[in-house]
C-alpha cells in the first residue's frame, strides 16, 4: 500500500510538471495583446531608426538561379521585369512586391550565375539602387554589359523591406499577431506574423524574427501567396496536378551602427505530389557579402 501510494505521489508530481509546462508553453505562444504592444512598439521604433539613417554603401551581390524547365511547354514568352516595386494608395512607396517572372519558352534554361556590384544610397528619404555586372556564370562581363533580369524571383531594396511591413504608416492594411518566442542562431526572438487584411497587389506578408536585445529585425519568413504574380505559381500547379510549396526568407545577419544589412536572400519553388514527392522548379539565391561601408549615420539614438 505504501508503495502504490509512493506510485501515485510520483505520477501526481509528473502530471502537475507536465500540466505547468503545457500552461508556460502556452503563455509563451499565445498572442497576448500588450506583449504584442511591446514587441510591434519596438520593432517599429527599430524601423523608424532605419528609415531615417543616412545610408551608403557597395557589396558584392552573388545571384544564382537554378531552373528545372523539363514541364514547361513552348509559348509565348511572358516575362516581366522583377525589379519593378508596385505602389498601392496613399502609403505609395511603402508597398513592395517580389514579382514573379516565367518564361516557359526558355525550356532548356537550367539558371545561371551573377556577379554584380551593388550600390545603395538613401539620403533625404530617396533611395537609389546601383548594380554593374561583373561576372555571368563564372565569365567577365563585358564593359557596361546591361544587367540581366532575374528569370524567376527578385526583389528590390531588400533593406528596407521590415519597414514596409510595420510601419504606422501602413498598419491599417495588416493584421499582427505574436506567435511565439524563439531562438535563431542562439538569439532570444520574437515571432511576429504579419498578415495582409486584403489580396492588394504589392502588400506583402510573412513572419518577423525580431531580437529580443534591441528589436531588431534578423530573419522575414515570407508568405508566398502575397508575392507578385503568384497565380503564375498557381497556375504551374493546376498543369503539373500537385500542391504548390514554395518557401522563401531574407536574413539580415550583418549588423552596423545599430542597422541590420541582408546577407542572404533564398527562394525555393516546389510542388508536391499526392505520394509526398517534391519536383523543384526553381531555386534563387542571393547572396550579400564584402560589404564597404561609407555612411551609416541616424538621426536618432536607438530606445529599446
Amino acid at each position: 500500500m505504501i508503495r502504490a501510494s509512493g506510485r501515485m505521489t510520483a505520477l501526481l508530481m509528473v502530471f502537475a510538471a507536465l500540466t505547468t509546462k503545457g500552461i508556460l508553453d502556452a503563455q509563451r505562444s499565445s498572442d497576448d495583446p500588450f506583449q504584442r504592444g511591446l514587441v510591434l512598439k519596438g520593432v517599429r521604433e527599430y524601423c523608424r531608426r532605419l528609415e531615417r539613417a543616412a545610408l551608403d554603401f557597395v557589396c558584392l551581390e552573388e545571384v544564382s538561379e537554378k531552373i528545372d524547365a523539363s514541364r514547361e511547354k513552348q509559348e509565348a514568352d511572358v516575362r516581366v521585369d522583377p525589379r519593378v516595386i508596385s505602389g498601392v494608395g496613399g502609403a505609395g512607396r511603402m508597398a513592395s512586391s517580389r514579382p514573379i517572372s516565367s518564361n516557359p519558352a526558355a525550356a532548356d534554361d537550367k539558371g545561371h550565375r551573377y556577379l554584380f556590384d551593388y550600390q545603395f544610397v538613401r539620403r533625404a528619404g530617396d533611395v537609389k539602387e546601383n548594380r554593374v555586372l561583373l561576372e555571368k556564370d563564372g565569365k567577365k562581363a563585358k564593359p557596361k554589359e546591361k544587367p540581366p533580369q532575374m528569370a524567376v524571383f527578385s526583389c528590390s531594396e531588400v533593406l528596407l523591406l521590415p519597414v514596409k511591413l510595420v510601419d504606422e504608416r501602413v498598419s491599417e492594411y495588416y493584421d499582427y499577431r505574436l506567435l511565439r518566442e524563439d531562438a535563431l542562431e542562439g538569439v532570444e526572438v520574437w515571432v511576429l506574423e504579419v498578415s495582409p487584411r486584403l489580396s492588394i497587389k504589392g502588400y506583402l506578408g510573412g513572419r518577423l524574427w525580431i531580437d529580443q536585445r534591441d528589436s531588431s529585425v534578423l530573419r522575414v519568413e515570407w508568405d508566398p501567396t502575397t508575392f507578385g504574380r503568384y497565380e503564375a505559381i498557381r497556375q504551374n500547379a493546376a498543369r503539373y496536378k500537385e500542391a504548390p510549396e514554395v518557401t522563401s526568407y531574407t536574413d539580415f545577419g550583418l549588423a552596423k551602427n545599430g542597422v541590420r544589412f541582408p546577407s542572404l536572400d533564398y527562394t525555393e519553388e516546389a510542388y508536391v505530389d499526392g505520394a509526398g514527392k517534391r519536383f523543384v522548379r526553381s531555386q534563387t539565391q542571393v547572396t550579400y557579402k564584402d560589404y564597404k561601408f561609407f555612411t551609416v549615420e541616424t538621426e536618432t539614438s536607438f530606445k529599446k
